[in-house]
């Protein structure tokens, strides 16, 4: 994979193919947590995280994860990253952890995520996921 290719991937999830700017989904968390800049920069930093992890552990576990069982396997993968991501939040950045509250573990009831997993992540390398995951 050349670097003209992931600055491509990126700029793609960043600008062309990016659902919340192009197709106005999964909006609802950002602006229901938005009553301050800090707050909704806060979401979309911890969902550009979870992307960016979550397609970078599926791409690398592709190959392994039966087709038949690959969702159920998925959610479970961006569950508990989630998890992770709610945790270090509660315990490093407690203050933006209360104000943020139910909106951090409703990333993983986010189709965006989902979708973005079993569209580019199951399908391509790790590197190249990783640049779509940030991008998107």
């Amino acid at each position: 994979m050349t670097q003209a290719n992931l600055k491509d991937i990126l700029w793609n999830g960043v600008w062309r193919q990016n659902t919340g700017i192009v197709q106005m989904l999964g909006l609802c968390p950002i602006l229901a947590v938005s009553t301050s800049l800090v707050n909704g920069v806060s979401l979309a930093l911890a969902t550009i995280v979870v992307m960016a992890m979550s397609n970078s552990a599926i791409s690398a576990l592709r190959k392994f994860i039966p087709y038949e069982i690959r969702i159920p396997v998925f959610i479970l993968i961006i569950a508990a990253l989630v998890t992770v991501l709610d945790l270090s939040f509660n315990a490093w950045l407690h203050d933006l952890y209360l104000v943020l509250g139910i909106y951090v573990p409703l990333i993983v009831t986010n189709c965006i995520v989902l979708a973005r997993v079993e569209a580019f992540a199951a399908k391509n390398g790790v590197l190249a996921s990783l640049c779509d995951g940030v991008g998107m």
